[in-house]
């Protein structure tokens, strides 16, 4: 009986990554089937809870191990993938550890200065590139198209 509680928890936790489409998900249904599986071959309560422990565990640190491998090898935005490129901001703070926050598109944006000049609060910057909801920016204006 107890194999059918941990089966029926893994297609619960698919069924939830289905309509999430998160990988953590997908690896929670992993281990909680494999505890089902050892359940059904006859282990022992802990043991089936350690096989989920494990496998779990396992399977978290390799998801988050590939996402890290892709957001390295992900390419950089052109023009014409990214209208914002090229684009004029006014800086309105200077943050610590190379960042600003820009006043764009009627709302304050954060920012990271590339490192080709001396930046002030109020002056006009272009945005060279983006990182994610970051504003990559550059003093001088970049071709767009």
């Amino acid at each position: 009986m107890t194999h059918t509680i941990w089966l029926v928890a893994a297609l619960l936790a698919l069924i939830a990554e289905f309509m999430s489409g998160t990988f953590y998900l997908l690896v929670l249904a992993l281990a909680l089937a494999m505890a089902g599986l050892g359940s059904l071959a006859g282990a022992s309560e802990v043991l089936c809870w350690l096989l989920a422990s494990l496998s779990g565990s396992i399977g978290v640190g390799c998801v988050a191990r590939w996402r890290a491998r892709q957001r390295r090898g992900r390419p950089t935005t052109t023009a014409a993938d990214d209208p914002d490129l090229g684009q004029t901001v006014r800086i309105s703070t200077l943050l610590d550890g190379g960042l600003a926050r820009v006043h764009y598109r009627g709302t304050e944006w954060q920012a990271r200065l590339s490192g080709d000049g001396p930046w002030q609060a109020g002056m006009q910057a272009y945005i060279h590139g983006r990182d994610g909801n970051v504003l990559i920016l550059s003093l001088k204006q970049t071709e767009t198209r």
